[in-house]
Formats: structure tokens, sequence, C-alpha cells
């Protein structure tokens, strides 16, 4: 039994009326306002131009998560046994979204314009502003997470942490040998075939590069990575894609942990086209 104020009470399996599901709904929707960030991400990814829009697709990308727990609950015992999972799920909140979902189609960047339903997307643009997002977890030092393989932007709020569980969370894992038959997704993710943007370096950019070290990205090599990781998904915006798809080149700057890269894109006669990193130097200049 569960109870909605002193003069409703709803019986679990029981089937309510509509004023009293409409009821409960207003209780579950008040309830939001008591949601509270417990941490803000420290994230490689500066800005949200360059942030993959998904953190497959750039796996060196490092993160910290320190946690700032309310309620005076206690980080490091509400840690105690997550360093036995390879992985977790964050959930977090689109801060930095100065629109919420406007429309129930959206343009999906894969499709190159094409529209989809907003729901059959990963749009950041939803009615309720959350996104979600399998890390890979490196280790624990005290009560912050090492994390990689992010596409969350520096300060992105932190609502809650969920180890990964494969036999519960990956359809394949799951007992009863379902088998990939079983799993299924839009054909239009199978048809469109997304091919990596070459990245090159000047010479300047190469001798810049070892002279270079972040805050979480202290290794050279590590960060060259992951700014070819960031580069070769092609992080431009659709609107920018279609704008200049006929341009033979577009000079853009991606910041990365506090270093500043700046890049042409250049399009060849064929239609192909490469990402040339031209100079790299700290953002604060």
């Amino acid at each position: 039994m569960h109870t909605l104020g002193s003069n409703c009470l709803l019986f679990l399996g029981t089937p309510q009326p509509v004023a009293v599901r409409r009821v409960s709904r207003l209780v579950a929707t008040s309830s939001w306002s008591n949601l509270h960030a417990i941490g803000l991400i420290e994230s490689v990814w500066d800005q949200k131009f360059g942030t993959p829009r998904q953190g497959s697709l750039a796996p060196d990308a490092r993160a910290n998560l320190t946690l700032d727990l309310p309620g005076g609950l206690c980080a490091g015992h509400a840690l105690e046994g997550i360093e036995e999972f390879s992985h977790v799920w964050l959930i977090w909140a689109f801060s930095l979204n100065k629109n919420t979902a406007t429309n129930s189609k959206v343009r999906v960047p894969r499709l190159r314009g094409r529209r989809a339903g907003l729901f059959a997307t990963r749009s950041p643009y939803r009615p309720n502003p959350i996104g979600l997002s399998l890390v890979k977890l490196e280790g624990v030092d005290g009560d912050t997470l090492q994390l990689s393989g992010v596409d969350l932007v520096d300060g992105t709020p932190i609502i809650d942490i969920k180890p990964y569980v494969p036999q519960y969370d990956s359809p394949l894992a799951m007992p009863g040998g379902l088998g990939e038959s079983s799993v299924r997704i839009a054909p239009w993710l199978e048809e469109v075939q997304t091919e990596s943007l070459e990245v090159d370096f000047s010479p300047a950019a190469n001798r810049a590069l070892q002279d270079q070290k972040g805050a979480l990205l202290c290794d050279s090599e590590v960060f060259r990575r992951t700014l070819v990781q960031c580069l070769e998904s092609d992080p431009r915006p659709l609107y920018r894609w279609r704008r200049e798809r006929t341009a033979c080149s577009s000079d853009y700057q991606v910041q990365i942990d506090g270093i500043a890269a700046h890049c042409r894109f250049e399009r060849a006669a064929d239609g192909t086209e490469r990402v040339l990193v031209e100079q790299i130097f700290p953002a604060s200049t």
C-alpha cells in the first residue's frame, strides 16, 4: 500500500480511477524538485563543440567525478565496492541546453538532415533534459571516480551513478540464450555508413604538441589520440555541415583539457574530406 497524502490511499496492483492516477502523477512530478546533483564532472571536454556524440567515439577521453553528496551522506561509504566494476552508467543533466524539445521529430546527424521521432534518437533536446552515458571506470581515489570514454562537457551535473551489469543491461548477455537475433535497431543505423575523417598534423602542430600538458591528459600521445578521436568523427554541427558541404575548406578551433587546436576541414574535388591540425597552443592565449 502506498499513501498519497492523508486522504488518498493507493493499493498496488489495483486499477485506480483516472482522478487518482492524475494525483499520483502530480505528486511524482513535484518530487523532481528534490533532485540534487551528486557532483560536477571534471572533463577534458572544455566546450560543447568537439564533445563526442557518444563516449565510445573517444575511448581515451578522461574525466574525474568527485562526489559532493547531499544530506550528510558519506561519499567514501557510498562508493564502497564500485571499484569491482569495469563500467558505470552516469545519469546527468544537459545543463548547457538553452532550449527544450520543441519538435516531435528531429534531424539526425547521421542521416545528414533527415528526420526521425524524438524518442527514436539521442537528441539532447528532450522534454526532460537528462542524459545517460556508459563510461569506463579506471579507478577510485577516495571520493573521486576516475573515468574514460566520456562524452560530457566539463562541469556537467551528475544526478546518479549505477554499475554496469551485462546480464541485466545487455540483451546479448541476459539469461535464456536470446542471441543477436533478439536485438534489433532502426534500419537507418545499419544503412548509414559513417566513415572516419582522415586527420593530419602540420609540422608546427607536431612540435607544439610535445610542449603541451593538460590537467587530465598529461601525456602528449594520449592527448593526440583524444584529439584525433574527436576530429575523425566530425564534430561539426549539422547546420554547419549543410552550409559548408560545397566549400573547399572551413576553419574550426577545438579546446580539449585547456589546450586549443586550430583545425581546417578540407574537401577534395572528389568530395572526400580530411582534417588538418594546423596549430596547437594553450587555450588561455
